[in-house]
């Protein structure tokens, strides 16, 4: 029984471990979306007249789609950590309710 619920609370624990390094990447992601954006605006600035502004408008479209994409996907994976997380919670709760296995 000690063992299992050493074995739940080492779960918990790297799980609230990914949940972290999910959080520094996503970190990550927003300092590299804003560098993409900083990109495009010296590109607007460089670059004038229909052609630039064409390929500007065909940048921010792809750099918008790839933020939305990679959003979804990292929600996604949280959503994942968040739900594990949670059943071993429950997994631990149940071990406290009946820490002898129902054995006096």
């Amino acid at each position: 029984m000690e063992k299992e619920r050493r074995l739940l609370e080492k779960r918990l624990e790297e799980s609230i471990n990914k949940r972290r390094k999910l959080e520094d990447i996503q970190i990550g992601l927003i300092q590299l979306n804003r560098d993409k954006a900083n990109i495009l605006v010296n590109f607007s600035e460089a670059w004038q007249g229909q052609k630039a502004d064409q390929t500007m408008s065909r940048l921010e479209d792809a750099v918008e789609e790839e933020w939305r994409e990679t959003r979804k996907y990292v929600n996604a994976l949280e959503d994942e950590i968040i739900e594990e997380k949670r059943q071993i919670r429950i997994q631990l709760d149940k071990l406290k309710e009946n820490p002898k296995n129902g054995a006096h």
